[in-house]
């Protein structure tokens, strides 16, 4: 990372402690998910920050960056770079994906990423379970869906900061 000690802004770390929620995901967990917890003092805030924090959980692997990882390896990446545990719960879709997609993926050498809830769970996040999936050609998180289960733990996380 460049610079190798980046320091967040102010606003940052502010809107950090004043947060009902706090959320990871979903995205590349190493390029988009990853990045932010590698900022000097982020994850420190997001321990501190009495927001609930969960983390959206990919609904397929990425060829070259995640490939065989389940949902608890997504978990323990995060774990491991942030330097201890983060996470209040993960987010994690029931939604059953077609044969046609996971063929159409599988060339490409994605496949749906197992949610291992057992495992989830000895790691000590609550599972929130969801029909998450976008209808379409391509698999996608639906953002109603996300936003639905995210406001809804925005409303947890409000009742707990009080």
């Amino acid at each position: 990372m460049k610079p190798a000690r980046a320091k967040p802004l102010r606003e940052t770390l502010e809107a950090i402690e004043q947060a009902d929620l706090i959320t990871l995901g979903p995205g590349s967990l190493f390029t988009s998910v990853i990045p932010n917890l590698l900022v000097s003092g982020i994850p420190k805030a997001i321990r501190q920050s009495k927001a609930l924090k969960a983390y959206f959980v990919n609904l397929m692997s990425q060829p070259g960056e995640t490939i065989d990882f389940r949902a608890s390896d997504h978990v323990l990446a995060i774990r491991d770079h942030a330097g201890g545990r983060l996470l209040d719960c993960a987010v994690v879709s029931t939604s059953r994906i077609t044969t046609t997609l996971r063929r159409r993926y599988a060339e490409r050498s994605a496949a749906p990423v197992e949610n291992d809830i057992d495992m989830l769970r000895e790691l000590g996040l609550e599972v929130i379970e969801a029909d998450l999936l976008q209808a379409g050609p391509r698999v996608r998180h639906n953002p109603a869906a996300a936003g639905a289960v995210a406001l809804e733990l925005a409303i947890r996380g409000r009742d707990r900061r009080r």
